[in-house]
């Protein structure tokens, strides 16, 4: 392990929550980033100036929307949907490791019921099966890849105590 590089990293970010008339409560969140390596600390062209910062997209975003209502005996109904965008990366700074990781975008939605005690929920976790990759690094020469898991559906229950 080496720092291997001096960088610049220029950015913007946010978030937001909104609360509708009718009860539904958007928020997300969002950066903005420019990155450059700006000179190299090793004794190596494998690090190339000029080029981008590993695992550093450009853009990220994520927005839900969330609806509750009440529920006899004082339970709380509720869904939620929530897209997560990233722009592409890639997965090294170092040019033989170095790979890029497409863009992707994720949806999830659930649904359920809730009390001051428990929650039930119904849930689909990347809803359209984007097989994202979100980790490259080479090992003994191979290189190994981390995707996203596939579209899962489920259902959750959590006790408080």
């Amino acid at each position: 392990s080496d720092n291997a590089a001096d960088a610049e990293i220029m950015g913007f970010e946010g978030d937001f929550i909104y609360f509708a008339d009718n009860g539904i409560i958007l928020s997300g969140a969002f950066s903005l980033l420019e990155t450059e390596i700006t000179k190299s600390l090793i004794p190596t062209a494998d690090v190339i100036v000029g080029s981008e910062l590993a695992f550093a997209p450009g853009f990220q975003g994520n927005l839900s929307a969330r609806k509750e209502w009440g529920l006899s005996g004082g339970n709380t109904g509720f869904w939620q949907a929530q897209v997560t965008m990233s722009d592409r990366s890639y997965s090294d700074i170092m040019g033989p490791n170095r790979a890029e990781q497409d863009s992707y975008s994720l949806v999830n939605v659930r649904a359920g019921v809730s009390s001051d005690d428990w929650t039930a929920e119904m849930y689909v976790d990347n809803v359209t099966d984007e097989r994202a990759e979100i980790s490259n690094n080479y090992v003994f020469d191979r290189e190994r890849v981390a995707v996203i898991r596939p579209t899962t559906v489920g259902i959750r229950f959590k006790q408080n105590f």
